[in-house]
């Protein structure tokens, strides 16, 4: 009697172990990190910084590239709102409630060298205003001063182009 109530009771463990298996098997791994990416309802904060004692030298200008970034988001997220959110308001956005509903997207490019050829990292950093961080993307190399403008601005456009592709596929929409 005693081993049938241990058969018994190790078999319903199994079943039950499986069954949250396969629920969690059918999650991805995108659903796992990026969740809480469906709850945000608009963006209030897209920025670029530049660093670099020759930045603005050859070219880079953080105004400039984050209006450039303004655009790439216009044209990839074109259902999600921007809604700028001023340095007075983010306070109250850093509300629980409210910091999980709005997006941002922050972008660093550093550059270093003096000549030719210049070494540069592009970075880019989007969430809500509860995790800044949860998805990111970077890249690291070198060029001639005269490209890292154009460089610049493919990899600003690419990032946001893979940030929409997870940002859209966790929220059902591609």
């Amino acid at each position: 009697m005693v081993k049938k109530k241990i058969v018994i009771f190790m078999f319903i463990t199994i079943m039950v172990f499986s069954v949250t298996c396969v629920a969690i098997a059918q999650k991805s791994i995108a659903d796992i990190l990026y969740g809480d990416f469906a709850e945000i309802e608009s963006f209030g904060y897209i920025y670029v910084k530049v660093q670099g004692d020759r930045a603005s030298i050859i070219g880079l200008n953080s105004d400039e590239l984050t209006d450039y970034a303004k655009l790439r988001y216009k044209n990839n997220f074109s259902g999600v709102e921007y809604q700028e959110i001023t340095s007075e308001e983010s306070a109250i956005f850093q509300e629980e409630e409210k910091a999980k509903k709005a997006g941002s997207i922050w972008f660093r490019i550093w550059i270093a060298g003096d000549k030719s050829p210049i070494a540069y990292y592009i970075e880019c950093k989007a969430g809500n205003y509860d995790n800044y961080e949860m998805w990111s993307d970077e890249v690291l190399g070198i060029c001639d001063e005269k490209e890292i403008s154009q460089i610049v601005r493919n990899e600003i456009n690419r990032m946001i182009e893979n940030f929409a592709i997870v940002f859209f596929k966790v929220r059902g929409e591609i």
